[in-house]
């Protein structure tokens, strides 16, 4: 039976698009005197900012010029006014540039690669606009996050001098019920490998994934409202619980977080904990350090590429999203189905019982 045949209910289906936009450049994108990149966010843990979904536009020219262009809209799917800013920022120059875009964005780098530019899927380092722009995302987050500070400040002014009390922004509640669910045997393994992911949307919906070798399955969905690097670590935490009831000896804990790595190396080289680096808070740091001191067994954290073809983490992702959808429909309806897909799944990985390097095609 192949992984990609999960058969259960419609509810939670998911196909995911066949990308014909290269991750890898070639050596004319390579040599283009302009490199440009793009980054969209959405700041759900910002009280009051409703769904604004923001961007950044990069672009480094071979004399070492770079400049940025940054935008906000409250438009749920503002992809034709990006394709607009960036026709006024780029177009003249749209066939000396090479664009890279994050590699889930598989729609914008589509669309731009249908408006005649030359696109790449992932931040690719060698892309000269690529090796800034996450540092001035990061830049810019922590300026939204000021801002919005100073406003909530502003409007309980009134409230602490004993004036009228200033209303609260409220987020429709979209979540249905929370989705939790166990299957840990353990067995006897002295090495076990595990993949873990998350999953996370703007409607405030979050959800974590672990899949050990063997078929060991622990999914968990909830309210969520901060950095998606924070469920990614929270993840590994759990891989680190899960391990502590085990009798294994070593293992190995796949993400695809780079977030959430850069965190654990620094954790573990320096012991330093820097509250809110990478987006992340010291309380969860301190929480990662203490499962991993509490880890009897030899534990090797690997970072590599989301949607490489690396087994448990494919099916982690699959897991952590199939949780967060089915958190948002009613449980009676939503629960059975997430059971079986589970259950199918991990029949299937019984059934492969082998370590990580297996090619994965499920949808």
């Amino acid at each position: 039976m192949s992984l990609n045949t999960v058969s259960a209910g419609d509810l939670l289906s998911r196909t995911l698009p066949e990308s014909t936009i290269p991750r890898v450049p070639n050596a004319e994108m390579i040599a283009k005197p302009m490199h440009a990149s793009i980054i969209t966010w959405t700041m759900p843990e910002i009280i009051g900012d409703g769904l604004m979904v923001y961007w950044l536009i990069v672009d480094s020219r071979d004399d070492g010029t770079l400049t940025s262009h940054a935008s906000a809209s409250e438009e749920p799917r503002p992809l034709p006014i990006m394709l607009r800013e960036l026709e006024q920022l780029l177009g003249q120059y749209r066939e000396k540039t090479w664009i890279c875009v994050p590699k889930r964005n598989c729609n914008i780098a589509r669309r731009f690669a249908d408006s005649g530019y030359a696109v790449t899927r992932g931040l690719n380092q060698i892309n000269r606009a690529a090796r800034e722009i996450e540092r001035l995302v990061c830049d810019a987050k922590l300026s939204l996050t000021q801002r919005a500070r100073q406003r909530q400040r502003l409007q309980e002014a009134p409230a602490r001098r004993g004036g009228a009390r200033s209303l609260e922004a409220v987020r429709p509640r979209v979540l249905a019920w929370h989705p939790e669910y166990w299957s840990t045997s353990y067995g006897h393994p002295k090495r076990v490998v595990i993949g873990v992911d998350a999953s996370s949307d703007p409607a405030g919906v979050g959800s974590i994934a672990m899949v050990a070798a063997g078929g060991d399955v622990v999914v968990f969905a909830g309210e969520f409202t901060g950095h998606v690097g924070a469920l990614e670590l929270r993840a590994v935490i759990l891989a680190l619980e899960y391990l502590q009831g085990s009798q294994a000896a070593s293992a190995v804990i796949h993400t695809d977080s780079e977030d959430a790595y850069c965190v654990i190396e620094e954790l573990i080289t320096s012991g330093r904990v820097i509250d809110g680096y990478r987006g992340i808070e010291e309380a969860l740091s301190l929480e990662f350090l203490a499962a991993w001191n509490a880890c009897s067994a030899k534990v090797s954290i690997i970072r590599h590429r989301g949607h490489t073809g690396l087994l448990y983490n494919e099916v982690a992702d699959e897991l952590a999203w199939m949780a967060r959808v089915a958190a948002k429909h009613p449980g009676e309806s939503a629960e059975p189905e997430l059971v079986e897909r589970i259950k199918l799944l991990q029949i299937q990985l019984q059934e492969r019982n082998q370590f990580a390097q297996q090619p994965w095609s499920g949808q």
